[in-house]
């Protein structure tokens, strides 16, 4: 139960870069929007993936903070861009904390090799 609360921030993502990445290709920002939502497919098909099999990998779930670290640095440069006030901040904060969690798993992954 503990793991399926604790994913549902992946679903948060997948949304908002899904979301994203639909409003930059309909501005013709082919390549960007595609890569924001191709990241967010990635991370709405991980969320369901916990949800069905309710296991644990550690360096999935590392790979899965890295990549979600970086969508969301990307993300980050493109509300720059727009000229947002505040979004820049929010998906900053947000992708320091997914670095900060891939780092976590780092120690982890130390710990759990044979």
């Amino acid at each position: 139960m503990k793991k399926q609360i604790q994913s549902i921030h992946h679903f948060f993502v997948a949304i908002i870069l899904l979301a994203k990445g639909l409003a930059k290709i309909q501005h013709h920002h082919s390549l960007i929007g595609w890569t924001i939502l191709l990241l967010g497919v990635l991370f709405l098909l991980y969320f369901l993936w916990i949800k069905q099999t309710k296991k644990s990998n550690i360096l999935l779930e590392f790979s899965m903070h890295i990549f979600e670290s970086l969508a969301l640095f990307l993300t980050t440069y493109v509300y720059y861009q727009e000229g947002k006030t505040y979004l820049p901040y929010v998906t900053l904060v947000a992708g320091i904390g997914f670095l900060a969690a891939a780092l976590l798993h780092v120690k982890d992954l130390k710990t759990h090799k044979p």
